[in-house]
């Protein structure tokens, strides 16, 4: 593979091609960015729409986008000019727009909304993956998407339970997808799945449905499946979900957890007898507490 002549000198994160025949100077992992997309479900015709990549890196992604029709904005930590992201906009006279910034301060206030939101490889090495999911929520539009891509757990732990019961190792996909029904992350602060120290959480199937329900997103569909963002080496986690308009801030504290609004003491002393014992009760036993009391005053004639 020929490298682009205006990149001889540079080294990257990303190999992928630039123009015909001709390649960035990628050292980590080779990406056909209009196949991952494809595999995503990504459309072919984005015209009119505005699109972020999260973590765009070098770019790969960010171009196709563009190449699609999309107006695209790149939000990443790393200095463009360090990595090839300024390079092939140069060479590809491209009109995306670069933002250098992490997530957790993403503000549509700077930003603005978004029709499409690209976030491949990024959540497992967030340490807040859910804040993640929230600001990325306030960022896209009523009718946005949310294209996602990233590191599971499933595999790994269905291994290691197989080997910790002695099962074999025909045994652990049957494993895996007893686990990927329930809502499990990962912390891996050992680096036992990835080696590389900035990787995080890592969920199952269930765990990632459920934050992004939870997040403010709704039909979500997610596969757990070998795909071209990691050249089909293991199987990740991949699929759309469509912005909720119903909650559309989900990072408000009344989704988090209740405030209260009275003094309960002072309160419990203005309830009448029989309702300050049943305040007492679990909740789970006050419908039969409430049949019960209903019972004994039919029983003796109460009011």
């Amino acid at each position: 593979m020929a490298i682009h002549p205006r990149l001889v000198s540079r080294t990257c994160y990303h190999k992928y091609e630039v123009d015909s025949g001709l390649f960035t100077p990628g050292n980590h992992v080779e990406v056909e960015p209009k196949r991952c997309l494809d595999e995503l479900g990504v459309p072919r015709d984005l015209s009119g729409l505005r699109a972020l990549d999260i973590g765009a890196w070098d770019g790969p992604y960010t171009f196709e986008l563009e190449r699609r029709g999309a107006q695209v904005t790149a939000l990443d930590i790393q200095d463009p000019n360090i990595t090839v992201f300024n390079a092939v906009k140069e060479i590809k006279n491209s009109g995306a727009t670069y933002v250098r910034g992490g997530i957790y301060d993403a503000l549509p206030s700077t930003l603005g909304t978004f029709d499409l939101v690209l976030f491949a490889g990024v959540y497992y090495h967030l340490k807040n993956p859910v804040l993640a999911l929230q600001r990325i929520r306030r960022l896209l539009a009523n009718t946005g998407i949310l294209f996602i891509e990233g590191a599971s757990a499933t595999d790994y732990l269905a291994g290691e339970i197989n080997k910790a019961l002695g099962l074999s190792k025909s045994r652990v996909r049957s494993t895996a997808e007893i686990l990927d029904q329930l809502p499990l992350s990962y912390f891996d602060a050992e680096k036992r799945i990835y080696s590389d120290w900035s990787n995080w959480w890592f969920p199952t199937t269930h765990c990632l449905t459920a934050i992004l329900e939870d997040s403010g997103f709704r039909n979500v569909d997610l596969k757990l499946r070998e795909n071209a963002f990691c050249n089909y080496s293991h199987r990740r986690l991949m699929g759309r979900a469509e912005a909720d308009p119903a909650k559309s801030d989900p990072e408000r504290q009344q989704y988090e957890h209740g405030v209260a609004t009275k003094d309960v003491v002072a309160q419990n002393r203005t309830m009448p007898r029989r309702s300050r014992l049943l305040s007492r009760l679990p909740p789970v036993l006050h419908p039969a507490a409430k049949w019960m009391r209903r019972f004994v005053r039919r029983l003796v004639g109460w009011s």
